[in-house]
């Protein structure tokens, strides 16, 4: 199987060629387009419980599609359904906390699941639950705008709508600008704090902000 990432930073989607046996994990809608010989199933990844979980608590589809090729060199393009970048990461065991709506494909081995975000989670905007996927494979995903990464050493504020992705090894959770006041009329809200050493990946741009932006077209 052959991948490339084109159109980032701004309009990133992924093209692959995929050989007979060759077969590849879709978020639900994102596939763009493919050749004749490719044969699509539907699929629970990670079994029925997961995968209803992902959907009820995560935000995430229930379902994803096993796309594999019957023959060689054909063509399948996927893409997320906002505009920003696509990255690819090689999973070896690792894991990564991910928010939801970030999950774009993986190959077989990588395994989806979902960790408890507080009950703060369920005024941030960002769904209640995140994304836990770790394993052995690749893994695309996607995010609003841009992709910054950021070494943590200490500690670190960070709005919940330009959150992707970051390591286990931080501590972290959702609170408030400071006092009642602070949280609400900032402008800002709620703000994941980390703490710890790791890594995090934002997005340059914020979904929720996007749509309070609109709001005043409405």
């Amino acid at each position: 199987m052959q991948t490339e990432i084109a159109g980032n930073p701004d309009f990133g989607h992924l093209k692959m060629r995929l050989d007979a046996g060759d077969f590849v994990y879709v978020e639900s809608g994102a596939m763009s387009t493919m050749d004749d010989d490719i044969e699509v199933k539907v699929k629970m990844l990670g079994g029925f419980v997961p995968a209803l979980v992902r959907k009820a608590l995560a935000g995430e589809s229930l379902l994803v599609g096993q796309y594999s090729s019957n023959s060689p060199n054909q063509r399948l393009s996927v893409s997320p359904a906002i505009p920003g970048q696509v990255l690819h990461k090689k999973l070896q065991g690792e894991t990564y906390l991910m928010q939801s709506g970030s999950f774009m494909a993986c190959t077989d081995g990588v395994t989806l699941g979902t960790t408890f975000g507080g009950l703060r989670a369920i005024f941030s905007g960002e769904g209640l639950f995140f994304l836990k996927i770790s394993g052995h494979g690749d893994l695309w995903y996607n995010a609003y705008g841009s992709i910054v990464e950021k070494e943590i050493d200490g500690e670190f504020i960070v709005d919940t709508g330009h959150v992707v992705a970051w390591e286990p090894s931080l501590n972290w959770q959702i609170t408030g600008m400071g006092n009642l006041m602070s949280t609400f009329f900032s402008g800002e809200g709620l703000v994941l704090r980390f703490s710890g050493r790791g890594k995090v990946w934002l997005q340059t741009r914020s979904l929720g902000g996007l749509v309070n932006w609109l709001r005043g077209y409405c």
